[in-house]
């Protein structure tokens, strides 16, 4: 014991250590027993909390693939623009109303709408989305505290109203809403990336690398079959048409018959994707169907002439105009008397053609129009396409008036298919609008299209005959289509002039028609076939008149860009590639197999022809010069593009047998 210390401190502090070392024991331990929980126990589970507040993953989103034309012109591509963002909690005490309303006038907003958003008290909300760079510029000039900007990529349409209706649109967050932007909407969209990045203590995202290059996230190529230059001759040309016929719209559609391409494609009133109205967007092409009107002679003629029911030179009584069919009695605009078939077509008698279709009685007639594709739809791949209607005629005066077009309908594309059957020696073909899907790293074609036959509609020798009838129509001095004939090309085609029905009396209108000019050219090896429509003409209302003049138009300004000599150069040297050989549907009411195009196809060796020739060399020439030089070599051109011949397949030198088909690339010098 130490001096001057009692005992009883001694024992009191004693106690005092020992309560204390408990103390660090029992922490020590209970330390220890969390540090073994936490990391032992609970690790894994807290060792992924932790990781998820610094590691995120970001979600690269991909830009948007490109649609061009057949040539590769771009018609639908990307831009940056501004998107602009409202904070409310940084407005100024009292001014958020007064900048709100600023704001909203700049940008063509409703006020109320946008302090409506504002007011939910988020502290994002979205003003406007993909500005105009003008509109950008006025905001950012306004300096207003709460408004700010972002970077997004919007879908831009460089040629403005060049095909609107085809293309369609986007909607905000980049999915295809309508049109080829929806139906490829999937290629289109390509695949984004996750990508790894860290979080700082603000919640600001750090890339651990940099992004993926914006083209490795692109979305494929889409390659249309549309030609922009005929694209905007189209346009231009039905524009003018519905404007000066006070109509309600108009439709132009051009394909190639040989392949069921389509060329061109316009709707009136024009669209423009960059600046969308939603009573424009319909393409009516596809969409809306019509009463035919008499373009159906010409189908209900070719079926007749193919079956038996009439010859090429049966004499058919017309009735000198007037005619009655029970209690109704049916005009022609013209009274005829005796008149071959020939007539009945250039001359449009509904009279004859009625008498046409009772030879050939109800179940043929209604088979007839459904061989030609009328009542089914193209699978061109537009959404929402209907069949048209084909109803079988159960009564005499429906039998009668079916035979000219009334009291059935069909789409302006499906009327124009019908008509390519005729110009491609009697065989319809699928029609196609997307010619490939390319990958835009690899170049790798995904998806392509290839001219595919539906069946035979008619025999070769039908269809060249009623061609022959149909340049009638054109070349007759009392012929309804004579606006349509061509300086240097023949031409053939059929007006159509159709009452619309009345919803409200459920009968035809007085003064509402639905007027066409469904033609081909040239006619004696057609390169092309171009159908246009305007709905509801005023004043002058035949499709001879009001719908004529643009085929004329529209013809002559692609046989002249695709080289296509005039009358008078060979035939064979004008013939389009047959599309490859493929089995065809057979047709109602037909048992002989179909025979598709591949047969006759191309000139043939004269007696006494044997033996290969040599291709010559025609790089350089005009593609007139061209196609004489193979022809001069017995072999023919199949010419695509304009300009002057850049390449040529079989190559110069090689040695093939007579009449083989030289396919020529040509482009604009320079």
């Amino acid at each position: 014991m130490r001096p001057g210390i009692e005992p009883r401190s001694l024992r009191w502090m004693a106690i005092r250590i020992g309560f204390v070392a408990a103390a660090f024991l029992v922490g020590f331990v209970v330390v220890t027993g969390r540090a073994v929980q936490l990391q032992v126990l609970q690790g894994d589970r807290l060792g992924s909390m932790a990781r998820d507040q610094y590691l995120r993953e970001l979600n690269q989103k991909p830009r948007r693939g490109t649609i061009t034309d057949r040539n590769g012109a771009v018609l639908a591509g990307n831009a940056e623009a501004d998107s602009i963002f409202v904070d409310p909690r940084e407005f100024p005490p009292g001014a958020r109303s007064r900048d709100l309303a600023r704001l909203a006038k700049v940008l063509q907003l409703d006020p109320k709408a946008l302090e409506r958003k504002v007011a939910k008290g988020v502290r994002f909300a979205w003003a406007k989305r993909r500005v105009a760079p003008s509109e950008a510029e006025q905001v950012r000039a306004m300096k207003l505290a709460g408004v700010g900007f972002v970077k997004e990529t919007r879908r831009y349409y460089p040629r403005r109203e060049l095909a609107g209706q085809i293309l369609g649109i986007v909607g905000d967050d980049g999915e295809g809403l309508e049109g080829i932007e929806k139906s490829l909407d999937d290629s289109l969209q390509g695949e984004g990336m996750r990508m790894p990045s860290l979080r700082d203590a603000r919640g600001a995202h750090l890339l651990g690398a940099g992004p993926a290059p914006e083209r490795v996230l692109e979305g494929a190529r889409v390659e249309l079959t549309i030609d922009q230059a005929l694209q905007n001759a189209a346009e231009r040309s039905l524009a003018q048409a519905v404007q000066r016929a006070r109509a309600a719209s108009g439709m132009a559609i051009a394909v190639d018959p040989a392949t069921g391409e389509i060329l061109a494609m316009a709707t009136a009133p024009l669209f423009n994707p960059n600046a969308p109205r939603k009573e424009d967007l319909r393409n009516r092409a596809v969409l809306d169907s019509f009463e035919v009107g008499s373009t159906a002679k010409t189908f209900v003629l070719a079926r007749a002439l193919d079956e038996g029911a009439i010859g090429v030179e049966t004499p058919i009584f017309c009735e000198n105009g007037r005619w009655n069919v029970g209690k109704h009695t049916i005009h022609d605009h013209k009274g005829l008397g005796w008149v071959p078939p020939a007539r009945v077509i250039a001359a449009s008698s509904n009279i004859c053609a009625a008498k046409v279709g009772q030879r050939l009685g109800r179940e043929r007639l209604q088979q007839a129009f459904l061989a030609f594709g009328l009542g089914e739809r193209t699978q061109v791949g537009v959404a929402g396409e209907p069949r048209g209607q084909i109803p079988y005629p159960k009564a005499e005066i429906s039998l009668a008036t079916m035979s000219f077009g009334q009291g059935m309908t069909a789409t302006p594309l499906q009327i124009t298919l019908a008509m390519a059957a005729i110009a491609n020696r009697g065989v319809l073909m699928k029609p196609w609008l997307v010619r490939r899907v390319v990958d835009p790293v690899s170049g790798d074609v995904m998806s392509e299209a290839v001219p595919t036959p539906v069946r035979r509609v008619v025999s070769p020798e039908t269809a060249a005959q009623v061609a022959r009838w149909l340049e009638g129509v054109v070349a007759d001095a009392d012929g309804t289509g004579r606006r349509a004939r061509l300086p240097g090309w023949r031409a053939a085609g059929k007006t159509g002039t159709a009452q619309k029905a009345d919803p409200n009396t459920r009968g035809y209108s007085l003064d509402k028609r639905f007027s066409s000019f469904v033609g081909f050219a040239p006619a004696e090896a057609p390169r092309i076939v171009i159908g246009v429509f305007i709905d509801e003409p005023k004043g002058e209302v035949y499709g001879g008149e009001v719908a004529a003049p643009v085929f004329r138009e529209l013809a002559e300004h692609a046989l002249k860009a695709y080289g296509v000599p005039t009358e008078g150069a060979p035939v064979a040297a004008l013939t389009a590639a047959p599309p490859p050989a493929r089995a065809a549907a057979a047709i109602p009411g037909r048992d002989e197999a179909a025979v598709l195009p591949g047969e006759d196809a191309g000139p043939r060796p004269t007696p006494g022809d044997a033996g290969p020739v040599t291709v010559p060399a025609v790089q350089g020439l005009a593609a007139r010069a061209a196609l004489r030089r193979l022809e001069s070599a017995n072999l023919a051109g199949d010419v695509r593009g304009t300009g002057r011949v850049t390449g040529q397949v079989p190559r110069a030198g090689d040695r093939v047998e007579r009449g083989t088909r030289v396919r020529l690339t040509l482009a604009p010098p320079g």
